[in-house]
């Protein structure tokens, strides 16, 4: 009479033009999609990156966390929504962002691993077919052999006109990490690797304003992308800030090759390494503390930040931009987690 006992309703999912599926009690989109086996945008699955981004058409949702640090006001206002921190209320419709560069699947071959630090190197892969991608995207790896799950990295080079059949990325050695330390080890080499590209929403934006570009970690690859990618186009001609967070000066890399890129820019090109934990006694005679902190109201004036590195770094960086006076909006970034393996 009172229909106790009775099962909660389950709520119909729409993605697009595809059929309804069934999603469970409690279920987001995002994992909802991934269950019925439909392929939907993603990356870091706890709301820090924006890559399950999708158009709320109909229907009503439960979002578990504030989307306005990772969504434009206009995304906002066309009524966008994390997939990954929605619940449905009700029978949903979502539309997924157009990405021309999607759904790329190839397998490659793992041929060497470059020692960058004491932790980070640079792994290359030679794929059967090329993938395009735009600078500062990312890709997701799974090796062919073993049950080691995908996870995502950022391509560390622009990609090539016609696309690249070799690719590389910039990896750290994560504490426990399955699939980074599998990267890492020599035995890998000449081991198989499904790769599926081009995933992620980080790439330089157009305009003609400074550039202020934040690195921690292995962060530092997407955004060495990025401005390569930038010499090929009128971008060179902009200001950049490149500021890169480490420990020690063990932990710089790719120093030689910023060096470079500094040589050919036209403009201002500022390279800012910052060491948070160097002896008081070396002979460095750079800035010292956190990174954030290096951070000025020149660079942050009529300027776009790109962001790159861990979770804690990225919250800092854009609360001191936007109260430096930057536009939230001209805030973009790419959260690199140990939950992503990155």
């Amino acid at each position: 009479m009172f229909g106790w006992g009775k099962r909660s309703q389950e709520h119909k999912l729409v993605i697009g033009e595809q059929p309804p599926v069934a999603l469970a009690k409690n279920e987001t989109v995002l994992n909802g999609a991934l269950r019925h086996g439909i392929a939907f945008p993603h990356s870091c699955k706890v709301g820090g990156c924006a890559a399950c981004k999708c158009k709320l058409v109909s229907g009503q949702v439960r979002e578990l966390t504030d989307k306005s640090y990772l969504l434009s006001k206009e995304e906002i206002r066309d009524n966008f929504i994390l997939g990954c921190q929605s619940i449905p209320l009700s029978d949903v419709t979502v539309e997924l962002p157009v990405n021309p560069l999607a759904n790329q699947h190839t397998t490659g071959t793992l041929t060497r691993q470059v020692m960058l630090t004491h932790d980070i190197a640079e792994v290359f892969l030679t794929l059967d077919d090329p993938v395009r991608y735009l600078p500062g995207q990312h890709a997701s790896l799974r090796p062919l052999q073993g049950d080691i799950p995908a996870r995502c990295y950022s391509f560390a080079h622009r990609c090539h006109e016609d696309g690249n059949r070799e690719i590389s990325f910039f990896v750290r050695r994560v504490p426990n990490g399955s699939f980074s330390n599998w990267l890492l080890d020599p035995a890998s080499r000449d081991q198989r690797i499904a790769v599926e590209a081009s995933l992620g929403d980080f790439h330089l934006r157009p305009g003609n304003s400074a550039l202020v570009c934040m690195a921690g970690g292995s962060g530092l690859s997407p955004l060495i992308s990025l401005l390569e990618g930038a010499c090929d186009t009128d971008a060179i001609n902009r200001p950049v800030f490149l500021l890169m967070g480490a420990r020690r000066q063990r932990d710089l890399y790719y120093t030689d090759e910023i060096r470079a890129l500094q040589q050919r820019w036209r403009a201002t090109f500022a390279f800012i390494p910052v060491l948070s934990e160097e002896p008081a006694d070396s002979d460095w005679r750079g800035l010292r503390g956190w990174v954030t902190e290096a951070l000025t109201p020149e660079m942050a004036r009529n300027a776009q930040g790109y962001l790159c590195g861990p979770p804690p770094m990225i919250d800092v960086a854009i609360e001191r931009l936007t109260a430096l006076g930057m536009d939230r909006d001209a805030v973009f970034f790419d959260k690199f987690s140990d939950q992503t393996a990155r």
